[in-house]
């Protein structure tokens, strides 16, 4: 696929599962995204205070934080950030704070949804907002 032509977009790929992580990172690499892959919640936070994302694309379930509580983080330092929640769970089986997350994907993803994701947080980029309000639970984006 061609690159999407973008400003400068950092993304944060926080996935513990190692082969969904390189492939997370290879395709939005490809995509033209600056991308930084963790594997771990402590990574996550430690990446989130020393450095701006763009976008985070953020695993619910991580062996030693939960997803949500990194979201609560993200959102604390870096309110602008788009945060993508990856899921294996229905949405309504989480406790998912107003306006905490701006939209879901659920596993197995579907790169196609993704890469169109991508392509709207450009154009809200654009416009100095995030992607929040009625988008958010759709399922996905």
């Amino acid at each position: 696929m061609a690159r999407i032509p973008k400003p400068n977009v950092s993304v944060l790929v926080v996935e513990d599962q190692r082969l969904l992580n390189w492939s997370l990172a290879k395709s939005l690499g490809k995509w033209g995204f600056d991308v930084r892959p963790v594997f771990t919640g402590h990574e996550a936070v430690a990446q989130i205070e020393n450095s701006w994302f763009d976008v985070v694309l953020l695993d619910y379930r991580l062996p030693d934080l939960d997803g949500l509580e990194i979201a609560r983080r993200v959102r604390a330092a870096q309110p602008n950030a788009v945060i993508f929640l990856l899921t294996a769970f229905q949405l309504n089986e989480l406790a998912v704070d107003t306006g905490l997350i701006d939209a879901y994907f659920n596993k197995p993803l579907d790169l196609k949804q993704l890469r169109q994701a991508m392509k709207k947080v450009l154009c809200w980029r654009g416009t100095g907002a995030r992607m929040a309000g009625a988008t958010r639970r759709q399922s996905p984006v």
